[in-house]
């Protein structure tokens, strides 16, 4: 994968790159992710979530089931025409040490080809978001990666980082990151070591982790001058909610652009063996307001998920064309523009 940083503001809120596979398809960020809804080509990078359970591993008892389909589930969520984020997550009950396991994932037919072309985000386990103690939890997450990291030749994986965690502890993530190989970022002025980090953030929107959200963008300035560019995707992020009584909010999820965040996904991970059906989704839908950033109330007729799904493919679009409009002279007097966005970012700088 070809990291290009092209733009970064003098308050270094706002950072532009160019993000190139070797098939040549590219996208510029800021931008937004979603997943795959059709076979055309959109302004968003396509998220590809991949969910398991702890029998599916070699020697559990839905294991053959596993192995049989991981591979057709994974071309039918792969965009061959977009550069595609790759997520594997375990259920509640996988513990972190199994991840080795996933030895099967990386035999499947096309991965080599698959990791080299698209980005891969270390696998993880929603047991996570039970953990009491740190320190484990910690260790677990370093270890997971270096077991996956060290079966493949590639460099285009994203260390796991916790947005949930207490905001003193992100650093030390950082550290263990800086010490591994994870490719380069070019720059008009040489090169910085890359740093691509998935910044998981359970399924909540930024103001649930406000504290995590200025510390991460402390930390990018930080390591920016120390020679890194961290590449920050964030990920499992939810949008404001909203209702008829409140028929405005501020597109909270959308601003992190502007909060030193290269990539914005809107994919959630839940429980496998829940899958769509034990999530419901809310029969309102949010309109987007580009003049104001601000997500309206909307009531959704559309009966179907695919229907809704389009919905939001047309919203994540036009934010993705929108970002891309923008350099490091123009980011922040478009927040200028709309005031109540630009208090919004203020508070997380």
């Amino acid at each position: 994968m070809d990291y290009q940083l092209l733009d970064q503001s003098e308050e270094g809120n706002y950072y532009k790159m160019k993000i190139q596979n070797r098939e040549g398809f590219k996208k510029t960020t800021p931008v937004r992710g979603f997943k795959k809804i059709d076979n055309n080509e959109h302004p968003y990078v396509n998220e590809v979530l991949l969910s398991f359970k702890s029998d599916q591993f070699p020697d559990g008892s839905s294991y053959d089931v596993f192995n049989r389909n991981i591979e057709n589930k994974l071309k039918a969520k792969e965009s061959l025409n977009n550069i595609n984020i790759i997520t594997f997550f375990g259920d509640k009950n996988t513990d972190m040490n199994s991840i080795s396991k996933f030895e099967d994932i990386i035999l499947l037919n096309n991965f080599e080809e698959l990791v080299n072309d698209n980005l891969v985000t270390m696998p993880f386990s929603l047991k996570l978001y039970d953990a009491n103690e740190y320190d484990p939890f910690k260790q677990s997450i370093y270890n997971a990666f270096d077991k996956f990291s060290s079966t493949v030749v590639t460099k285009n994986f994203l260390g796991y980082i916790p947005a949930y965690i207490k905001y003193k502890e992100l650093d030390k993530f950082f550290k263990f990151y800086s010490n591994k190989d994870l490719g380069t970022v070019r720059n008009s002025g040489g090169t910085y070591n890359a740093m691509p980090l998935y910044i998981d953030f359970k399924r909540s929107n930024p103001d649930t982790f406000k504290r995590s959200v200025a510390m991460l963008l402390q930390l990018k300035k930080k390591y920016i001058r120390e020679g890194f560019y961290p590449v920050f995707y964030a990920g499992n992020v939810g949008r404001p909610r909203i209702s008829a009584k409140s028929q405005y909010i501020i597109a909270r999820e959308f601003l992190l652009s502007f909060i030193g965040f290269d990539i914005i996904g809107s994919s959630l991970a839940f429980n496998p063996r829940e899958g769509p059906r034990g999530y419901t989704p809310d029969n309102k839908l949010l309109d987007f307001n580009l003049n104001t950033f601000e997500y309206s109330y909307k009531l959704n007729d559309a009966s179907r998920v695919k229907e809704r799904d389009m919905e939001k493919s047309q919203i994540y679009g036009n934010q993705s064309s929108f970002l891309g409009t923008l350099n490091k002279n123009n980011a922040n007097d478009e927040l200028k523009k709309r005031t109540t966005a630009q208090n919004y970012v203020k508070a997380y700088l």
